[in-house]
């Protein structure tokens, strides 16, 4: 019975430190842990039988919320299908907890079924690794059953999880016991000293700085990158305040200027750029700012997780520190007049181009999907972007529609096109409310499986798929010039969405027409259940809409 206490120690002491979403998949080592959450009448539960797309639904889930949920699985390769998730939560600082059922000492490394190297699997991407000892092996008659020591630790792993993924990893033997414990946690074994069989992985504490003040020198412009909707609102403060230029990453959640500005327009160069926030989407932003003199442009980044994003080696001074009191941190004098309104004319200019071309485009296309899925996304709801061609478009023409920020999500720490469904879904349960996922087709039918969890959400999610039938990211690359594109990087298919919508019970709408997209979409913002819009685009127009936008910035440009 020491199995079942040990497990519902350790879910009561989840649910004491506020963490009430478990995130589980079926397995047998497990069953401790699930039946432990299973007794619990609080405990908030999302099953799903693929451990991958469950642990990208609990990456999900941590982003909307800031919390923590608890991802259970079996042992063997149902924990190794949790690592991309695992490195994504890593590299955003995305809060999550991992419970591993694994086999206990005496069959590692015997060659027992399902039975693999669990210890440290992840490697140095978690924050904290624990190998946590089967309950009942040894005693301490200060602690009779481990209990208070249970306690402290998974305590103090909790408090880790606000850095990224935590993972305990849970050697259980068998038989397991089913009968309930009936509340009791307190048996009579044998007492446990379990201090020595604690495994920590090498990560490093990022603390946040003390700081008094940042003093900005001449013009200055801000570069918002991913954060909160309440960080974002201190950044539209503080750019008010300096009277300067805001460039907004469309994880940001604020539709102000493009970061594709500075290399469309002619514009004055700032004397310092302040990065707030995550990563920043725009690849000629990352050009740009690689070609100012380091002598004469100063580089701040204030960033609440501590993590470094410089991928051009700039000479920045990170400074790890909340983003929601900017008022009392930053200093500096308000930019020139003509600065700001330069920056401000190209924006508008910029602006009026995409809704001129987009607004009422007869012929449907990727950008004028980003155009009107940024238009008529309410702003009440959740917004969930996939990589590769989705997330660049939305930041290229998503134009400012409406002030102040949004709920918008992307799994930019990998920036992989794995999991993204999943991630949708658990970014749902978080956020408690609907969400507009837009993903490419290859990233659909990469996360089939996760269609499943959608259809059990209970928050309902507009899944719009844009059918190229094709990578067409590559088409942007300079690759496409090569003989072997089309087969080897394209990668084209001829693979449509309908039936896949139908076994998994799901809504299912088929465009090909820009009039039946915008009205299809509004139906089903209107709808009380998910739904998958697939929108049938073609390659070579989505290039030839890109080719005509750029050609009139240019043109706009030779006229000033």
């Amino acid at each position: 019975m020491i199995d079942q206490i040990w497990a519902a120690v350790a879910i009561e002491t989840c649910l004491r430190h506020g963490i009430d979403h478990f995130f589980l998949a079926p397995g047998s080592r497990c069953t401790p842990m699930t039946l432990a959450v299973a007794r619990q009448g609080q405990a908030q539960t999302v099953q799903h039988f693929d451990e991958r797309g469950l642990a990208f639904a609990a990456l999900g889930y941590g982003r909307a919320t800031g919390r923590p949920a608890v991802f259970i699985c079996t042992s063997g390769t149902a924990v190794a299908n949790a690592l991309p998730a695992v490195i994504e939560a890593a590299m955003e600082s995305v809060p999550m907890l991992l419970f591993t059922a694994d086999r206990p000492t005496e069959l590692r490394g015997s060659g027992a079924n399902q039975t693999i190297d669990q210890v440290n699997i992840f490697g140095d991407y978690p924050e904290l690794f624990i190998d946590m000892p089967v309950p009942g092996d040894v005693g301490s008659p200060e602690d009779a059953d481990g209990l208070n020591w249970l306690r402290d630790e998974l305590a103090s792993a909790i408090a880790r999880t606000q850095n990224g993924p935590v993972h305990l990893n849970w050697m259980f033997r068998e038989p397991f016991t089913i009968e309930s414990t009936t509340g009791n946690t307190s048996a009579e074994t044998d007492g446990l000293n379990l201090n020595q069989y604690k495994h920590e992985a090498q990560a490093s504490e990022s603390q946040e700085v003390d700081l008094t003040k940042i003093n900005l020198r001449g013009n200055v412009l801000i570069a918002l990158g991913g954060c909160k909707p309440e960080e974002a609102e201190q950044a539209i403060k503080l750019s008010k305040r300096l009277s300067c230029p805001l460039l907004s990453d469309v994880t940001s959640g604020v539709q102000a200027a493009s970061f594709e500005l500075p290399t469309e327009f002619d514009l004055p160069t700032p004397d310092t750029i302040l990065h707030l926030g995550g990563r920043i989407v725009s690849k000629s932003w990352h050009q740009w700012t690689s070609s100012l003199d380091p002598g004469s442009v100063s580089f701040f980044h204030l960033t609440p997780t501590g993590q470094t994003i410089n991928p051009n080696g700039l000479a920045v001074r990170q400074i790890h520190t909340s983003l929601l009191d900017l008022e009392s941190k930053v200093v500096g004098s308000a930019c020139a007049e003509s600065f700001l309104q330069t920056w401000s004319d190209a924006a508008r200019k910029r602006d009026e181009i995409v809704a001129e071309q987009l607004s009422n485009a007869p012929k449907i296309s990727e950008p004028a999907i980003a155009f009107h899925v940024n238009r008529y996304c309410p702003r009440s709801s959740g917004l969930f972007i996939g990589n590769s061609t989705p997330i660049r478009d939305m930041d290229w023409f998503g134009v400012g529609m409406a002030d102040g920020p949004r709920l918008v999500a992307a799994n930019r720490g990998a920036s992989g096109i794995d999991g993204l469904l999943a991630t949708a879904t658990g970014y749902a349960t978080g956020l408690q409310q609907p969400v507009t996922v837009v993903v490419g087709d290859l990233s659909a039918l990469h996360d089939l499986n996760s269609l499943a969890l959608l259809a059990k959400s209970k928050w309902p999610l507009t899944v719009v798929i844009l059918n190229n039938q094709a990578g067409h990211i590559f088409d942007l690359l300079p690759i496409r010039e090569s003989p072997h594109f089309e087969q080897y990087f394209a990668t084209p298919h001829s693979y449509q969405f309908e039936h896949v919508a139908k076994m998994f019970g799901l809504d299912y709408r088929y465009i090909t027409k820009m009039d039946e997209f915008v009205s299809g979409y509004q139906d089903a913002l209107a709808m009380d259940r998910s739904i998958v819009l697939e929108v049938m685009t073609d390659r070579e127009h989505n290039l030839e809409v890109r080719k005509q936008f750029h050609d009139e910035v240019r043109t706009c440009r030779a006229r000033d």
